[in-house]
């Protein structure tokens, strides 16, 4: 037992170690991880069954990302990073059922789903070894746009189920501004042998929503992610010279 929680003590104290690249080094990080998000002065809506019309309440709607990361450590307490990725964001509203003359309705994955390329700049300031805080600029690109929702409507007949599954997708791309910018603020963690955590909350800046679409009201995107990387040295200068051996 004695030796199953040394070992266990052993495993935390070096996936704790942190490391940081030297100053002149450059880095590329692959990266994958997910996120919520929602736009700002978004309005409920209402679904319309059989007659009857129900509001939905507004949530937030999980999505993902995967793209890389170049870092340039210009400091050791400053890093300039380039990133290129593609985050699934947007909105959802929550999901409902009812019954109706026997009749289930079940409506679910009622969301709006924004695809973006993003090239976010950022600055990295290392205030202790291994942990950055973070800010900088985020310019998006538009690569999708949908307003998609699941209906289901099951009932019996006999010892018969019967299923009908209704699933509609509305292109709202051409309603949309092709061209985003936010603010991304956050901080990292670099761990032993240069796995990093970054978690960060993206501001939006601009409208989502064209103006001629006819809605005065301003709905930005705002959105959390956290991905998991890992960094690889594109020079030596980090790595010490041999030592040659003694003749």
């Amino acid at each position: 037992m004695k030796k199953i929680l040394l070992a266990a003590i052993m495993m935390v104290a070096a996936m704790n170690a942190s490391a940081q690249f030297e100053p002149g080094t450059f880095t590329l990080k692959p990266q994958i991880g997910f996120g919520i998000s929602t736009l700002s002065n978004m309005e409920d809506i209402s679904v319309p069954i059989v007659g009857h019309y129900y509001e939905l309440d507004k949530t937030v709607k999980p999505g993902f990302q995967v793209g890389l990361e170049f870092e340039y450590q210009a400091k050791k307490w400053l890093g300039i990073a380039v990133g290129l990725n593609y985050i699934s964001q947007g909105m959802g509203w929550e999901n409902f059922k009812s019954n109706l003359d026997g009749i289930k309705y079940n409506s679910y994955n009622n969301q709006l789903d924004l695809g973006y390329i993003n090239l976010p700049i950022v600055a990295n300031f290392y205030v202790a070894k291994g942990l950055a805080l973070k800010t900088g600029l985020q310019f998006g690109f538009l690569t999708d746009a949908h307003l998609r929702t699941n209906v289901r409507a099951s009932h019996k007949e006999g010892d018969v189920k019967i299923d009908n599954l209704t699933q509609i997708s509305e292109n709202l791309y051409d309603e949309c501004n092709k061209f985003d910018l936010a603010i991304p603020v956050g901080l990292s963690y670099e761990f032993k042998h240069h796995f990093v955590i970054d978690a960060r909350y993206n501001i939006g800046l601009l409208k989502v929503n064209k103006d001629e679409m006819g809605n005065e009201d301003k709905h930005r995107n705002g959105s959390f992610q956290m991905s998991f990387g890992w960094k690889f040295g594109l020079n030596k200068k980090n790595q010490a010279p041999r030592k040659q051996a003694a003749m």
